[in-house]
This record gives structure tokens, sequence and C-alpha cells, in this order.
């Protein structure tokens, strides 16, 4: 096992980590709306297949727009989680390099969001696309985003754990606490993980700064991603949109995060 997956898993199975994943779900930011609107767009057909669903954020959004929807996800217990918020959807524990369990051709929007596709190794990188073109029927489109490799931020922490303020002092002093171990945490992750970074390919793995540095992430370019798609069956990409759901610029620049990809596989012939 890669060692940022090793380490991701550790992260995503950790009860900080469950219980943010809890409290999340039922939105979509503008790029991601945008790209999923772009997708409907061009396929008739609407078996979702949504990967990476983490405790269920996109559920609920993509069951009101599917004919049928499953859920998968490579992390027991956010396949618990997502089983307990949305008891009436199907979610299955699967990795999303090794779909064979599925159909071929049995969905037409495949998701994988939340650059979760980012979350293992090129070679990983190279079978999820693989796995995702088969069970794609002709003409169904792939919808994900992925981090991009010139953004300036990775080593910045993302804030948005802080300490909450309680008249009740015994939950002052636990919140207190709480807070000062993940941050320790995350200072302690950076000085350990970042010699695990690569940045000498067109991609990188980088250290992120969600879960108080807790995730390594592949990191890559509007044109490696089109060669690498293109190389596993898919036409050229239907839509490139920043995080605002607009027209990727042909420089993007350091503020850009990451962006949207919609690629189409070919109808049969």
């Amino acid at each position: 096992m890669h060692a940022m997956e090793r380490i991701n898993r550790k992260t995503w199975s950790d009860p900080f980590a469950i219980r943010d994943y809890q409290n999340g779900g039922g939105y979509l930011n503008e790029g991601e709306a945008a790209a999923l609107q772009a997708a409907f767009a061009v396929t008739a057909g609407r078996r979702v297949l949504d990967i990476g669903v983490g405790g269920g954020r996109t559920s609920a959004l993509l069951r009101d727009c599917s004919e049928t929807y499953l859920g998968i996800d490579y992390t027991p217990e956010m396949i618990r989680l997502a089983r307990r918020k949305h008891p009436d959807l199907r979610f299955e524990l699967m990795d999303a390099r090794d779909l064979s369990s599925l159909p071929a051709a049995g969905f037409d929007v495949v998701l994988f969001s939340y650059n979760g596709i980012d979350s293992v190794n090129a070679e990983g990188r190279l079978a999820v696309m693989a796995s995702v073109a088969r069970v794609l029927a002709p003409g169904g489109v792939f919808v994900f985003s992925t981090f991009h490799r010139g953004w300036d931020g990775f080593s910045r922490r993302i804030g948005y754990r802080r300490l909450v303020w309680t008249r009740d002092p015994v939950r002052l002093v636990l919140r207190a606490g709480a807070y000062a171990t993940r941050s320790a945490t995350g200072l302690w992750r950076k000085f350990r993980n970042a010699r695990l970074e690569e940045r000498d390919a067109e991609h990188a793995i980088m250290l992120h700064g969600a879960h108080d540095f807790g995730i390594l992430v592949y990191a890559t370019t509007p044109a490696q991603a089109e060669a690498q798609l293109h190389a596993a069956g898919f036409e050229a990409p239907t839509a490139l949109l920043d995080l605002d759901g607009r027209p990727l610029a042909a420089t993007a620049g350091p503020e850009l995060e990451y962006f949207y990809v919609v690629v189409r596989k070919p109808e049969a012939r």
C-alpha cells in the first residue's frame, strides 16, 4: 500500500473526521452544480454511481435526479455513516480502482466528488479511470474534481475547526483540550508527512491542510488530466470548470485549488 493511501485511510477512519462528515451534507458548490448540470444535459440516462460518497453529502441531491442510485466508498466507517443518514439508498463498500463487481455499461453518470480521485497514487488514478470507463454506458459521463498542481495553498492549514465558546466550564475545558490536541496533531503531521511529497513529475503528491494536514493528495494539470482520460478511452472533456462553474482559464493561476472535469465515453459504433 502506498504511503499516501495508508495515511489517508487512517485519517478518514478518525472519529474527528467522521464527526465532520456527519454534520455535512445536502449541498453542492457552484462548480460542482454546473458540472453535474453539464453531465445530465448530454446523457439521456439517469443511472448514477456516486464514488467516494463519504457521509452521503451528495446522496439526497442525486437521488432526486436519478432513476437508480448507488453510493460507494472504500472506508467502512463512511459507508456505515452514509447508510445511517440515508437508509432509503443503497451504499456498498467498494474501491474505485476495482469496480469488477458492477456490470459493464451499467451507469449513465459517474460522480467522484471532493477530489476523491486524488486520494490514490498515479497508478491507482489510472486504474480508477479505466474502471469508470468500463461501467459507463456508451455516451455516459464521468464528473470529478481534481487538485491543481499550481495552487499555492498546499502548505496552509484549513481552519474549519474552531474553538466554540460555551458558558459551561466543563464543556469549555473539553473543547479547548480537543482543539489544542488537534492543532498539535496538525503541526506534527505537517512536519512528519511533508517528506513524502513528490514534485518531480508532471503531477505532484502534496500534503494538504485539510483534516489537520491528515491527507496527501495527487495534484495535476488540465493537460495531464485530458491525456490520462484519453488513454482510458474517453473523449475530449465536455467541460473544464473552476470552482465558480466558469470555463477554466487557459492559464489558471495559483489561486485555483482544484477544477472540475466533465468527460464522455464515446457512443457505440
